[in-house]
């Protein structure tokens, strides 16, 4: 069985459909040759658009094809999408920078402040000093 579609019209789906294995697509009934097509077609990579001129330039050793398309903007959904995401991404890599970098001054924070205890003479507990637990 073969779908019926016009190589200029459906391209997609004729490039799809035409790289199912011969032996395979012979195996098909016309219920599934329709549901396969109508699959195939509602998830092409692109939609009718208002203004589509598509060609092709012949040069000597070389064939070059333009397209240029005209419509209105369906991705802008999409994108929104994007940018939410990268969003939350950036705000995640700030969070986790600044929980970093705190872990790695508050010690570093503790240690001046204890210098600056001792250089001052105060002590907060009596008899008891830093510099006595590393004693050996």
């Amino acid at each position: 069985m073969t779908i019926k579609t016009n190589q200029h019209s459906a391209p997609f789906t004729h490039h799809v459909y035409e790289s199912i294995d011969s032996d395979i697509k012979a195996t098909f009934s016309p219920k599934q040759v329709r549901a396969i097509k109508a699959a195939i077609s509602a998830n092409k990579p692109y939609q009718k658009h208002p203004f589509d001129l598509r060609g092709t330039i012949p040069l000597f050793f070389l064939r070059l094809y333009f397209v240029i398309l005209i419509g209105r903007d369906k991705r802008q959904p999409t994108r929104d999408n994007e940018a939410k995401r990268r969003q939350r991404a950036m705000l995640g890599s700030a969070l986790l920078s600044v929980y970093i970098l705190t872990c790695m001054l508050l010690p570093i924070g503790f240690l001046i402040l204890y210098v600056l205890k001792s250089m001052l003479g105060i002590d907060l507990i009596e008899g008891e000093h830093l510099s006595d637990l590393f004693s050996m």
